[in-house]
């Protein structure tokens, strides 16, 4: 390792992560290291070109487990941010899942985003001890100051109504079927009579959800309202809704903007509801269509639940009016215990935390038990996947995947996508909101070597004072 340390971030789903990554690699440039945003597509080529410290994956799971190996095998520290970090059922189903599905055993760091997920690594014997960090997670620093202040304005007039959708297994933006997503599911650990019932019961939930905006803003012309689907969701779904004229659907910009804008949020089962309580936005849950097999207890709970659509319509007309009834003590209560148990704090620090572990690592590696841990030898499918990007390279390589790979998988990678326009739209908000008063550009990685293998799409923060 050089005098500047080199940390790889990789980025899955700019829509949702790249905000709050940009500000991680802000905090890394700050603290004296090299910082590189990475697309999760394209790791397989430049984490081996660009060969730094550390790289900090979005995951360990079957589908970049190779990956992962092969970091270990090149002598690059591995680290994990998930960016699922309160997904599953609870923590330690979570926990469980992770240690199954993935190959947490080669990890030199992990970062959690809070204290119940902490404990039940530690339960189920996911990740040593010395390795696992309740650190929060970077994009809620934007529900904090300073980093509050970065948050952009929506296109919108503030005051409107945010119904916030949660059905990408059943209404899937990058793959044509269900049975995708079912085999998606299966792959990630769940069982596949889960997967199917889950499925079902999100069909019936996501046509239930359309038809309540519908009648929301029927019944409330002269109240603005704006459905923002999943991330993964095929937004023309809902042209229904967005034909009514006080109704837009919109898919751009993060969940945080959008809620900080908003007078209220109406939701089922989606964890946007607790940062809308991060925001003192109040979230409303239509619970008449829920079941035990979609329900997350933690959104429901921080919700004020309708039992149908009568009593949303009334709680929404009491919402807009400021006039609904008290929290109860229970509720208030886990508001609050929610926030330590899933997300460490919100105090605009995560990021901050993420890096001082991160740098941690890299200055004391001998800290990690897999560092002396004998690596597995990788599948002949691992093996194959790098002999190719090696031996083509990433040009050959593209032109190759877009003749035999599908429209759906070529749709997913571009839905994945980022460049230095998006990033300096970021860092300017964020050095405006900074006390630092030190300035950061994007600019296109360097690549000391393996160059035929780089895609170019890798991203390096550079300081400009």
């Amino acid at each position: 390792m050089g005098d500047q340390p080199h940390v790889c971030v990789v980025v899955d789903n700019p829509l949702r992560d790249l905000e709050g990554l940009v500000l991680l690699a802000r905090q890394l440039a700050t603290r004296g290291a090299r910082a590189t945003l990475v697309p999760m597509y394209e790791q397989g080529f430049d984490v081996p070109a660009l060969r730094p410290d550390l790289v900090l994956v979005n995951y360990t799971r079957p589908n970049n487990a190779e990956l992962i190996k092969s970091y270990k095998r090149a002598g690059i520290l591995v680290g994990v941010l998930d960016t699922e970090g309160i997904g599953g059922k609870n923590a330690d189903q979570f926990a469980t899942m992770v240690k199954s599905a993935g190959c947490p055993d080669l990890v030199d760091l992990y970062c959690v985003w809070g204290q119940s997920q902490y404990a039940a690594f530690l339960r189920q014997g996911t990740v040593a001890e010395g390795l696992l960090h309740a650190t929060g997670c970077p994009r809620y620093d934007f529900c904090a100051p300073p980093w509050r202040a970065a948050l952009p304005t929506p296109p919108v007039v503030s005051g409107y109504v945010l119904i916030n959708t949660n059905f990408p297994t059943v209404n899937p933006r990058f793959s044509n079927s269900t049975s995708h997503e079912e085999v998606s599911m299966v792959k990630a650990g769940f069982s596949r009579e889960f997967a199917r019932q889950f499925i079902a019961d999100a069909g019936h939930a996501y046509r239930s959800a359309l038809k309540m905006a519908i009648k929301l803003a029927r019944h409330l012309p002269s109240v603005e309202f704006v459905l923002r689907p999943h991330p993964f969701e095929n937004i023309g779904s809902y042209d229904s809704f967005a034909a009514l004229p006080n109704a837009k659907v919109i898919q751009s910009g993060t969940s945080l903007e959008w809620i900080s804008g908003a007078r209220l949020l109406v939701h089922q089962n989606c964890s946007t509801a607790i940062e809308a309580t991060m925001l003192n936005v109040e979230p409303l849950s239509m619970e008449w269509f829920n079941t035990p097999g979609l329900r997350l207890d933690a959104a429901t709970r921080v919700s004020r639940g309708a039992a149908g659509e009568a009593e949303m319509l009334e709680l929404v007309q009491q919402g807009l009016e400021n006039r609904l009834p008290p929290l109860t003590s229970e509720t208030e209560a886990f508001r609050r215990e929610i926030i330590k148990d899933l997300y460490t704090a919100v105090d605009g620090a995560s990021s901050a935390r993420v890096s001082e572990a991160v740098l941690a690592t890299i200055v004391e590696p001998a800290r990690s038990q897999s560092a002396t841990q004998r690596i597995p030898s990788p599948s002949w499918r691992g093996l194959a996947a790098g002999a190719v990007r090696r031996t083509l390279g990433h040009s050959a390589s593209l032109l190759l995947r877009r003749i035999y790979s599908s429209a759906e998988s070529e749709r997913r990678r571009a839905g994945k996508a980022f460049d230095v326009a998006m990033v300096d739209a970021i860092l300017r908000r964020l050095d405006g909101a900074s006390k630092d008063s030190r300035r950061f550009v994007a600019r296109p990685a360097e690549y000391a070597r393996m160059r035929r293998m780089a895609s170019g799409t890798s991203l390096q923060l550079v300081e400009t004072n």
